[in-house]
């Protein structure tokens, strides 16, 4: 059977295309590794899926080019991500810096939409099913795949390659799709881990072991950009959103700072302290900025 598209991966931005093409009429084929749908959905936001931001902007991207996203973005806006979920009978309930979370669905809930969408519109979707390669013949795309030690084929003369980057190998992550890409002609730009936690050697690290468990507000910076959110000691180094953040950045042997009073200045307090007698210590003065084990 040949579809207007074939579409390899069923996380997020395939399911979005997926479900969008049917909108338009067209007929696709969604060819999906794992088990089920949106596996990276169901374990995003600790399971409640932060579906979109309101402050999504072409200045929020990382890449050479930052602008290269603005005629998605113009075409799509956060309203009708918004909206599209509204449909579905998700409500957004703003959180931290403009992440909408659903107000009362959980990630399930999110793919449960998508899933709805896809029935609705009579798109075709294959689980447990593997790309191997993709061929060319004139103007049409031959995917090969294969679904327990059993080979096929299907021809569209579109593929959408929304296989996600390399990370959470045990969702099936891998690098098909930078290969694919490369084969066919584009520039593939080097990866590297971002939104990843920081991992502490060396001396130090019994130090960040003692912490383990502690979370703090908190700016991290280094010579580029700053953010400021939670960070979260852990038995191996650092985590939480303002590390998750700032790991995009961060090249090897870079120095990150963290701030633990962002919005006080110690010397400040120090002087004001003398200023009252001086009767309180440094580990008084500071009890009210920080846990008694930090």
């Amino acid at each position: 059977m040949q579809y207007d598209a074939i579409i390899i991966g069923g996380g997020a931005c395939g399911l979005m295309c997926s479900s969008q093409a049917g909108l338009l009429g067209k007929n696709t084929l969604l060819i999906e590794g794992n088990s089920r749908l949106g596996a990276k959905i169901l374990i995003s936001g600790g399971g409640r899926c932060n579906f979109t931001n309101l402050h999504t902007g072409e200045n929020n991207f990382v890449g050479e080019d930052p602008s290269f996203v603005s005629h998605a973005l113009v075409r799509w806006k956060v309203e009708d991500t918004v909206d599209f979920f509204e449909a579905g009978g998700i409500y957004g309930q703003e959180k931290t810096l403009g992440q909408l979370f659903p107000k009362k669905a959980k990630a399930k809930d999110v793919v449960a939409v998508f899933e709805e969408l896809l029935k609705k519109t009579g798109q075709n979707y294959l689980l447990n099913t593997k790309a191997i390669d993709i061929l060319k013949q004139g103007d049409l795309y031959t995917v090969l795949v294969e679904s327990d030690g059993r080979e096929s084929s299907f021809t569209a003369p579109k593929v959408v390659l929304a296989t996600g980057g390399l990370p959470i190998a045990k969702l099936g992550a891998s690098d098909f799709s930078l290969r694919m890409a490369r084969l066919f002609g584009h520039s593939i730009v080097p990866t590297a881990p971002a939104l990843v936690p920081l991992t502490i050697t060396g001396n130090r690290s019994e130090w960040y072991t003692m912490l383990s468990g502690i979370s703090h507000y908190c700016k991290v910076s280094n010579k580029r950009i700053a953010f400021r959110e939670n960070i979260l000691f852990t038995h191996w180094g650092l985590s939480g959103p303002a590390i998750l953040q700032i790991s995009t950045y961060w090249r090897p042997g870079e120095e990150i700072v963290l701030d633990l009073l962002p919005d006080s200045n110690f010397n400040e307090l120090i002087a004001m302290e003398r200023e009252n007698g001086g009767r309180q210590t440094v580990a008084q003065l500071l009890k009210p900025f920080f846990s008694k084990k930090l």
